[in-house]
């Protein structure tokens, strides 16, 4: 499981989250951000490393227990080089500036353009080394945003 997918759900169940050094925290709401209203963390770093600690006089049903619960474990248990998202890279002409893009869906199209910073000119690593026409003197350049 994903970070950005383990924290949307959470999310979706009503929580918040928030990073903090090697955890992520998970918050009863927003307006008790402190380790009084926290009800759950997990390490980033570290594999089945999370607890969880709901006092007694909090209401929250079983059920919803019982799914944070069973979030964290799935989440603590995924291996940490399947946690976070894959870096993503522009791929820049060297001669020309440009960037390259590609079209999504069943007839893949690849161009050049000035443009960059949207969705259709970033590549994973993976990408990037299975074109066919591959060229040393491409630019590979991380994307920071």
């Amino acid at each position: 499981m994903k970070t950005s997918e383990f924290k949307q759900a959470i999310e979706e169940m009503g929580f918040i989250t928030t990073n903090e050094r090697d955890h992520v925290f998970v918050y009863l709401n927003k307006s008790h951000k402190d380790i009084e209203w926290s009800a759950a963390s997990v390490r980033v770093d570290r594999i089945f490393g999370f607890k969880m600690f709901i006092k007694h006089d909090v209401k929250i049903s079983e059920e919803k227990k019982r799914n944070l619960a069973e979030l964290l474990f799935e989440y603590a248990s995924t291996p940490l080089d399947e946690r976070e998202e894959p870096k993503l890279y522009y791929v820049k002409c060297p001669v020309t500036g440009q960037y390259l893009n590609k079209s999504e869906g069943e007839n893949k199209a690849f161009w050049w353009s000035n443009a960059y910073g949207n969705e259709s000119n970033k590549f994973t690593r993976e990408e990037i080394e299975s074109f066919a026409r591959k060229r040393d003197y491409l630019i590979d350049e991380e994307v920071t945003e």
